[in-house]
């Protein structure tokens, strides 16, 4: 939902522009110049998509904290085996890696 506030506005900004002052904006330099903003909101939105994916979350908190540090060890539910396979191998589930010893 919160995508769809960035690039509702966007869309509709480019949209209005074009539509609205059609008359001036009949060449690509004036098209261009009137659709970056909206353009960057539909960039943003996208990257916020892409970093804020649960692998990339996942990606970064593999990471050892600070120089000269282990990584942390990751244990991820059956359910996410996908997920732990594409990431490095201090990612586990509880199919490979017990949580509580017995």
């Amino acid at each position: 939902m919160g995508q769809l506030r960035l690039i509702i506005p966007a869309l509709g900004t480019i949209v209005s522009a074009v539509g609205v002052s059609s008359t001036q904006v009949n060449n690509y330099e004036q098209i261009a110049l009137v659709s970056v903003g909206p353009i960057s909101y539909i960039i943003t939105g996208i990257w916020s998509l892409i970093a804020n994916s649960r692998e990339s979350i996942m990606t970064a908190a593999a990471k050892p904290a600070a120089r000269g540090l282990p990584p942390p060890q990751i244990v991820l539910p059956p359910e996410e085996a996908d997920l732990a396979q594409k990431l490095p191998s201090n990612v586990n589930t509880t199919m490979t890696k017990q949580v509580i010893d017995s």
